[in-house]
């Protein structure tokens, strides 16, 4: 499944209707899929139902929705909130019809007079939002957003057609005022400011309806994401989850390998650790100061610990990369010169890495090595390390995350997650980029330690044989159901520590 921005949107309309499908036909589609929808949820035909449409395309599909739904018997009433002097074309050819169709119809919001306020004012069951669709780039008027306020504040079941009124679909901005749906029924893909943004907050639940867009416009738009979430997950599980041999030792399942520098927070390291373990690697190896072995080996004590003195730091971490298939650098690396010079020996060498925290830091002062670098590597970065890396104040990059990712990718060729409520995860395989947004997860990830369990995770899958890229698309959604898995129990979303994330992600 894929989440396209507005312009994407348009171009697969376009390229549906240029291979012989009316553009009616699609609004006839899309409307049958929200009352199929309301159907089922609301089977009694003495449901009220009040839809609301605006001028353009979207309030095409609601008009359509309501001659459906008065076709069916139930107790519909049609509101017309948009502007009169600026209808579409498709707007036009749906009312024509219901009035042909039922020429008795009250269409309120035409009048100005008591029967528009007291259509208004009637109790429903169901309210459809079809006043904006997907087209909205512009802020909301006064009216328009005192009438979204006034319908949020209406006890009903609400319902929006494509995308709730008052959102971005290309940012998940809120243009000022927004329909607070209950369900939005989205036609051919989600729309990525329905993941991003307010966009969760005002969707509900969202049901993908197929209306009959061609397939083939997908492979010539540019601008998509492919969308990560528990389908997908479920469809593509055994690309990432390498089978496991009862004839195995624990060298079969790979190694991982931990680089703590001097004056490091160590609770980092430990639990990055213990999610490279519970994600099923064989053995993890920690490189650490000798004045923390004790620490580690008591906290860790299935690691294989391997201290050292500061004055051989890289000399011993020369070694120890010899000795693991996938490095971990970052968790609790302190940024200072220690630091420096255990992630330019990481840089210098071939192991493949995994890159956090004050490793990645330490890149956005100086990149030059991470630039040079010979080993293959991916990078987590949260939003404030990806706001220092690219030299950006934390509020231009959330505004446009996907960009800054994308764009940051491709400079440096480098796969990348940019965690956040919902995380970009970039690809870059040869000259290709792919991008992906990771829906899985809930607020109990927003816990200290969290990333640091996300990349021992990802070390794992890295080190029992999966590619890097693999590792970095699957260890973000094993991630998330971890977290989605341990908030079964009670308050578990308030309660989870980035341990139980660790503990739960098998």
């Amino acid at each position: 499944m894929y989440a396209l921005t507005a312009k994407g949107m348009r171009f697969i309309d376009k390229h549906t209707m240029s291979l012989g499908v009316p553009s009616p036909v699609l609004m006839e589609n899309a409307s049958k899929a929200v009352v199929d929808l309301i159907c089922s949820r609301f089977p009694e035909r003495k449901t009220r139902i009040l839809v609301l449409c605006g001028s353009g395309n979207n309030g095409g599909d609601a008009v359509c929705v309501a001659r459906w739904l008065t076709h069916l018997g139930y107790h519909t009433v049609l509101y017309f909130a948009g502007n009169p002097d600026r209808t579409s074309e498709e707007f036009l050819r749906q009312m024509n019809i219901f009035t042909k169709t039922f020429p008795d119809a009250f269409i309120g919001g035409l009048e100005g007079d008591e029967r528009d306020a007291d259509a208004l004012e009637a109790s429903y069951d169901v309210i459809v939002d079809g006043l904006f669709g997907t087209g909205l780039d512009r802020r909301l008027g006064f009216n328009y957003i005192r009438f979204i306020e006034y319908i949020n504040s209406r006890k009903a079941y609400k319902i929006a057609i494509d995308i709730p009124s008052g959102l971005n679909a290309t940012t998940g901005q809120n243009m000022d005022a927004l329909f607070m749906a209950d369900e939005t029924v989205t036609f051919g893909s989600y729309k990525i400011g329905m993941l991003m943004g307010d966009g969760r907050a005002c969707c509900g639940k969202v049901t993908v309806a197929d209306i009959g867009l061609a397939s083939s416009g997908y492979d010539l738009v540019e601008d998509k994401l492919i969308v990560c979430d528990n389908k997908y997950f479920s469809q593509n599980a055994d690309r990432a989850l390498v089978p496991r041999l009862e004839k195995s030792h624990k060298g079969t399942f790979g190694t991982v390998g931990i680089l703590v520098g001097q004056g490091s927070m160590m609770g980092a390291s430990m639990l990055a650790a213990r999610a490279a373990y519970r994600a099923g690697c064989g053995l993890v190896k920690i490189l650490c100061p000798r004045k923390f072995m004790g620490y580690f080996n008591i906290s860790i004590p299935e690691a294989v610990v391997i201290p050292y003195r500061s004055e051989e730091a890289q000399e011993m971490a020369e070694k120890f990369l010899k000795e693991i298939g996938v490095a971990v650098v970052g968790p609790g690396l302190a940024e200072n010169q220690y630091g420096r010079q255990i992630l330019d020996v990481v840089f210098s060498n071939s192991t493949p890495a995994v890159i956090d925290a004050g490793a990645l830091n330490l890149i956005s002062r100086n990149s030059k090595s991470f630039r040079k670098r010979r080993c293959q590597c991916v990078i987590t970065p949260h939003i404030g390390e990806l706001a220092r890396l690219c030299g950006e104040d934390i509020g231009v990059v959330e505004k446009n995350i996907i960009g800054f990712v994308k764009r940051f990718s491709q400079k440096y060729g480098v796969s990348m997650v940019a965690k956040n409520d919902v995380s970009i995860v970039s690809l870059i395989d040869g000259d290709g980029q792919q991008l992906y947004i990771n829906t899985i997860g809930n607020s109990g990830l927003a816990t200290a330690g969290s990333g640091d369990v996300l990349t021992g995770t990802v070390a794992s899958l890295a080190a029992q044989g999966n590619s890097l890229n693999t590792s970095l698309l699957y260890g973000v959604m094993l991630h998330g159901r971890a977290a989605e898995r341990f908030a079964r129990t009670k308050n578990g979303e308030r309660k989870m520590m980035a341990g139980d994330i660790a503990d739960n992600i098998f």
